[in-house]
C-alpha cells in the first residue's frame, strides 16, 4: 500500500470521482430507476440502450475525455433533479453518460490502491443508504453528481495508462459469467421478501464490514493464480446459502464475494488496451442485463448451469485440455488482428 503515501491532488480528485460515479450507478441506475419503475423493461429499456451506445461511442471519443467527462457529469447533475420521473430521452441520456464515462474512468486508473479505496467508500455509502426509497433518492443523485463533477475538474483525466495486453478467452468468459451470477443473485435478493439483505437494517454493518474485508483480501492477493478457483467456490457457497435460506451467513459471504471478484475484474480490465476494455465493458452490460432477466423470470436453475460451466472451464484450463488450447489460440489470433486494426 506504499502508493497511498505518494498521492497528489489529482489522485484524491480521481478517488472521489470514481467512488461517486460507481455509487451513482449502484444507487441510481442499477437499483433506483429499476425500483421506481417496478422492473418494467418497457419503461426502462432506454437506459441499457444508452449505456451500450455510450460504450461504443467512447472508443472514438475517449481521447477528448479531459473536457468531455466534466461536460457529461454536468449533464448528469442536471438530469438528477428529477431522475426517478425521467422520460425516455432522459433515461437514454443517463445510460449514455454512464456508458461513456465508465470505460474512461477505468482506463484512468494508474494507482490501484486508489481505486480499491474508492470501491470501499462506494460500497459503504451505497449499503448504508440502500434502504432509501427510489423516489426519495433525488438528493443522493444530486450529491453524487455534484461531487463527481467537481472532482472531474481536478482528476487530470488526460492521464491514460498504456497497455498492450490482449484478453484471453478464459478471462473474458470467466468475467462475463461471474457478473451474470452476481447480477442474478443480487436482483433475486432485491425481490425476495424473506431473503433480502440490502435495505435490511439488521445486516447493514455485516455487509459493509465484509465488503471492506473482501476488498482488502483481494487487493493483497490479486496476483494469486488460484483466484478463479476461489471465486468459483465462493459463488457456489453464496448460491448454496441462498438455497438453504441462511440469511445471516449470506450477509457475510456474498458481500465478500462481490468485493473480491470486482477487484479481480477491475485489475484485469486495467491491463487491456482501450478498445478491448470498451468491448469488455459492453459484454458486462450484457451480463448484467441477463442477470436481471434471470431474476425477473425466476429461472434460478440457470445460475447453477452457469456454475457448472465455470467449473468445466476451470478444469479444462487446469488440465490443459487440447480443445481448450485450440480455442485460446484461435481467440488470441483474433484479438491480435483486432488490436492491429484498432
Amino acid at each position: 500500500m506504499k502508493a497511498i503515501y505518494n498521492i497528489k491532488l489529482s489522485d484524491i480528485a480521481f478517488l472521489w470521482l470514481f467512488a461517486t460515479e460507481f455509487t451513482f450507478y449502484l444507487l441510481i441506475l442499477q437499483t433506483g430507476i429499476v425500483e421506481y419503475h417496478h422492473s418494467d423493461m418497457s419503461q426502462i429499456w432506454m437506459v441499457p440502450v444508452g449505456g451500450v451506445l455510450g460504450i461504443i461511442a467512447s472508443i472514438f471519443v475517449h481521447k477528448e475525455r479531459e473536457w468531455l467527462i466534466p461536460l457529461l457529469l454536468l449533464t448528469q447533475l442536471l438530469l438528477s433533479f428529477h431522475y426517478a420521473t425521467a422520460n425516455a430521452i432522459e433515461l437514454f441520456l443517463l445510460g449514455l453518460i454512464s456508458g461513456l464515462t465508465a470505460p474512461m474512468l477505468i482506463a484512468r486508473i494508474d494507482k490501484f490502491s486508489i481505486a480499491t479505496i474508492a470501491l470501499a467508500l462506494s460500497y459503504a455509502y451505497g449499503t448504508y443508504y440502500f434502504d432509501v426509497l427510489a423516489q426519495d433518492r433525488t438528493q443522493i443523485a444530486l450529491f453524487l453528481s455534484l461531487v463527481a463533477f467537481i472532482a472531474s475538474l481536478f482528476a487530470q483525466m488526460q492521464n491514460l495508462k498504456k497497455s498492450t495486453l490482449n484478453p484471453t478467452i478464459y478471462s473474458v468468459g470467466s468475467i462475463f459469467l461471474w457478473l451474470l451470477l452476481d447480477a442474478g443473485l443480487f436482483e433475486t435478493l432485491s425481490r425476495d421478501s424473506v431473503m433480502h439483505l440490502w435495505g435490511d437494517g439488521a445486516f447493514i454493518w455485516n455487509i459493509i464490514i465484509f465488503h471492506i474485508i473482501g476488498l482488502v483480501v483481494a487487493y493483497k492477493g490479486m496476483s494469486w493464480r488460484h483466484n478463479n478457483s476461489l471465486l468459483l467456490a465462493l459463488f457456489v457457497l453464496s448460491y448454496s446459502l441462498y438455497s438453504l435460506g441462511w440469511q445471516w451467513g449470506l450477509s457475510i459471504v456474498y458481500p465478500f464475494v462481490i468485493s473480491y471478484y470486482n477487484v479481480i475484474i477491475l485489475k484485469e480490465l486495467t491491463r487491456l488496451p482501450y478498445a478491448f476494455l470498451a468491448v469488455m465493458a459492453l459484454s458486462l452490460w450484457g451480463a448484467s442485463g441477463l442477470g436481471l432477466l434471470v431474476a425477473l423470470g425466476g429461472n434460478f436453475a440457470v445460475a447453477w448451469i452457469v456454475l457448472v460451466l465455470l467449473a468445466i472451464i476451470e478444469l479444462a484450463k487446469m488440465n490443459n485440455i487440447p480443445l481448450y488450447q485450440t480455442a485460446e489460440n484461435l481467440f488470441s489470433t483474433y484479438t491480435t488482428l483486432f488490436s492491429r486494426r484498432s
